[in-house]
């Protein structure tokens, strides 16, 4: 009898959950985009092809809640046969969320689960710039929508700058800006690299692109961080006082820091040999 009644359950939870969808598609219940948007949930790419055949105007349909088309909903489910599908059939490369003011393409760079938790998936962002998106877009600065949410001045090549070395080398390749400085200061991608502790990115921007890093020591202002903050937060992974006696120290009495974090010391010294204080610097934290 319990074992039958456990079945039953099962039985239940297991039709439930297949019967259930995202909240972001059901931010289109109340739209004519609805039924599309089940289907780019579903992947079901022929019915797509299908639907949008005889109303191509649903690709233009956002959804009152999140901003969000139905490209932007299977980018943020991450299917990307319906991805590529609505792109084909006419789908926006350009979409910018009217709430957020963010593109298609700033959203695209970010880790994915798919195929594998936490992977970098360059094929969003290369089809979109086959198709024509602009890799110079921007939130040019710090905003706060209609719905009192605050949105980050970013770009795609910003967002990319502290993710992958490969993305943000295919979006200058598709003649994205790589000294694009946002809310008229600092705020360039060239910082977003070693906010993020990335040497790798922050290295190709000094070898290759041809930054300065005193360029951002030069316009610290207002008690915000400077690039000697972030090096050793993020780089070394510690909150240091000192100088780079003290930092010396700290890494020969800790056998705990990580094999990365010597390529990080390097990334300090040569910062030092181009003229970046951190003997007398004043660290924020």
């Amino acid at each position: 009898m319990n074992k039958t009644f456990l079945l039953v359950v099962l039985s239940c939870l297991s039709l439930m959950s297949c019967g259930q969808e995202s909240k972001s598609v059901k931010y289109f219940k109340d739209t004519e985009a609805y039924k599309l948007a089940q289907l780019v949930e579903k992947n079901d790419t022929l019915e797509i092809k299908r639907i949008v055949s005889k109303n191509s105007k649903l690709l233009e349909v956002t959804n009152p809640i999140s901003g969000s088309n139905v490209l932007d909903l299977a980018l943020i489910l991450e299917n990307y046969e319906a991805f590529k599908a609505l792109l084909d059939l006419g789908g926006n490369p350009n979409f910018v969320n009217p709430l957020t003011k963010r593109s298609v393409l700033i959203d695209a760079c970010k880790f994915y689960w798919k195929p594998e938790p936490y992977s970098i998936d360059l094929r969003y962002i290369e089809l979109l710039l086959q198709k024509g998106a602009n890799p110079n877009y921007a939130l040019e600065r710090d905003y706060t929508n209609e719905k009192g949410h605050y949105q980050r001045a970013t770009s795609a090549i910003h967002e990319a700058s502290s993710l992958d070395l490969g993305m943000v080398k295919l979006l200058i390749k598709y003649g994205a800006d790589p000294y694009k400085r946002l809310n008229e200061t600092y705020d360039t991608p060239f910082k977003e690299s070693f906010k993020n502790g990335d040497f790798e990115i922050s290295n190709y921007f000094i070898d290759t692109l041809k930054v300065n890093p005193k360029d951002y020591v030069e316009n610290n202002v207002n008690g915000n961080w400077g690039i000697q903050d972030y090096i050793v937060t993020k780089f070394l992974k510690a909150k240091l006082q000192g100088n780079t006696t003290e930092m010396a120290r700290l890494k020969s009495e800790n056998p705990k820091i990580e094999k990365a974090n010597q390529n990080g010391w390097e990334f300090i010294q040569k910062l030092e040999r181009m003229g970046i204080d951190f003997k007398n610097y004043k660290f924020k934290k």
